[in-house]
């Protein structure tokens, strides 16, 4: 009966929650005085275009003031991550590989940002987990 009974919990905490599947966390710190950001959940979009522009969008638009809170300003679209090619062309390869491979594997990924970029966040490193 208690299997019967957590089975039914966890479906209705699912009904009335939405997002308890599809969780994700944005946070904003300073560290050894660093300010940086972070996203961990999945990636809902992975997007390059000729302007040499990587978009990655998050699960769930985040938040634009978390990141003014640590002093980030100019972030107006919290929907997805950013970043410019041409800035490390190395960095993008791997970056959009990474990022890729996640998105086609659902899986979870934690993305930092330390800079902006035409109102987004700037990616600057990812991790993939399993």
């Amino acid at each position: 009966m208690k299997t019967v009974w957590k089975f039914l919990m966890g479906i209705l905490v699912f009904a009335l929650w939405p997002g308890a599947a599809n969780a994700q966390d944005f946070t904003c710190a300073v560290s050894q005085n660093i300010s940086y950001c972070q996203y961990v959940g999945k990636i809902k979009t992975v997007y390059i275009n000729n302007s040499n522009v990587i978009l990655l969008y998050f699960e769930q638009t985040v938040d634009t003031a978390l990141p003014a809170s640590v002093g980030y300003n100019g972030v107006s679209n919290g929907s997805a991550a950013a970043f410019t090619v041409t800035v490390n062309p190395t960095f993008a390869e791997y970056l959009y590989s990474t990022a890729l491979t996640a998105f086609a594997a659902d899986k979870t990924v934690a993305m930092q940002f330390r800079q902006t970029v035409g109102g987004y966040m700037q990616v600057d490193r990812i991790w993939a987990y399993q």
